[in-house]
């Protein structure tokens, strides 16, 4: 672990190659998470960067259109630096995207690179790349992001657990879930009884869901000696598209839950927002189908009546810009956009986890 950069520690996180090694990253990411120092948003030199590099990457940015294998129309970006460059984090910025998911920041290893700065015995062996990928604006802000979200998921779930109560937890559009896998692993930890615990991390991505099992399995074989029960018996992942509707074979999905994450998914959403990217950039904005209110009213259906949600905010700044130099597109919602988009279905905003310069991220709490 001592001599992993970034982008090998996500390679090791998700292969069943050295269990040992998977585990001692997901310790090494819970210790920084719930006993770690804060992480600070970045400051005016790296804001300042944030900015050249916007202008220097529209300068460099070429763009082409043609037709994927299915015949649909697609973008295909280059840059010189970037290719130059050979990191995973470049080409999925370069990375030709489908005209169905242009909008989208996809999940992959590249986006998990961030949270591996969160070791302190991975970041010390980052690159030049490394760290103007990883240690950016955007990246601090994503790094503090799941740190917010993974104690806001851990103390909601803790307060029902004291009351030996069940609980039961949901990671809407988690990717590979490591934000829940770090609660659940925490709250075992910290001797809850797991029958009352049900962790659920759902991803309309099989990809990504496969990879989560993966590491449920490798965690579960480097723990099992050592707990005398099945660490995994609390915490399944799971393939689901929320809009598509339940499987009705799969029973338990119909139960409520009472804590929900729906973390990096609404700022894909047109609705309650300041701005879009489309306004900024005085492009056309396409009608949508499912709007963030469509959004927020299946969140509601999925919890309980005592349930809390966690949400983030996203908000304009050059490293947002960055990514739309290469066709993302965002909707921008600052926290009084979410406060009056929760009001709507009956959650009222409990506390703040935290605040940076792109994510804020709020706990809200149902008052049916």
């Amino acid at each position: 672990m001592h001599n992993l950069k970034p982008m090998d520690a996500v390679a090791a996180l998700y292969s069943n190659d050295d269990p040992k090694l998977s585990a001692a990253i997901m310790a090494s990411l819970s210790q920084a998470i719930f006993h770690g120092d804060e992480v600070q948003p970045a400051g005016r030199v790296k804001r300042a960067l944030a900015r050249i590099s916007h202008r220097v990457l529209d300068w460099t940015t070429r763009t082409s259109i043609h037709n994927d294998a299915e015949g649909r129309e697609a973008t295909k970006f280059s840059n010189r630096l970037l290719e130059q460059s050979g990191h995973p984090y470049a080409k999925s910025l370069l990375t030709s995207s489908g005209s169905e998911v242009a909008a989208l920041v996809e999940g992959g290893d590249s986006m998990n690179g961030p949270y591996m700065m969160l070791a302190p015995e991975i970041k010390k062996n980052c690159g030049l790349w490394d760290r103007l990928f990883f240690d950016s604006v955007q990246s601090r802000d994503v790094q503090s992001r799941i740190v917010w979200e993974t104690r806001a998921c851990y103390e909601s779930a803790k307060m029902w657990l004291e009351r030996k109560e069940p609980v039961r937890l949901k990671a809407v559009a988690a990717g590979t879930g490591l934000s829940l896998m770090l609660v659940y692993d925490k709250l075992i930890r910290d001797g809850f009884n797991p029958e009352l615990i049900t962790a659920r991390i759902t991803d309309r991505d099989q990809a990504n869901i496969n990879k989560a099992n993966r590491l449920l399995e490798t965690l579960a074989a480097s723990k099992d000696n050592n707990l005398g029960f099945n660490w995994k018996c609390g915490i399944t992942a799971v393939a689901e598209d929320i809009f598509a509707g339940i499987d009705p074979g799969v029973t338990d999905a119909h139960k409520r839950y009472d804590v929900v994450t729906a973390i990096g998914i609404l700022e894909y959403f047109q609705g309650s927002s300041y701005t879009t990217s489309e306004q900024r950039l005085r492009l056309e904005t396409p009608a949508e189908s499912v709007t963030a209110h469509d959004l927020v009213i299946k969140l509601n259906e999925m919890t309980s009546d005592r349930a809390s949600l966690i949400l983030n905010t996203y908000k304009d700044d050059s490293s947002t810009r960055i990514l739309e130099l290469f066709g993302k597109r965002f909707v921008y919602r600052r926290r009084e956009n979410l406060h009056a988009l929760l009001a709507s279905v009956n959650f009222r905003p409990a506390r703040l986890m935290g605040s940076g310069h792109i994510y804020d991220v709020e706990a809200y709490e149902k008052h049916p």
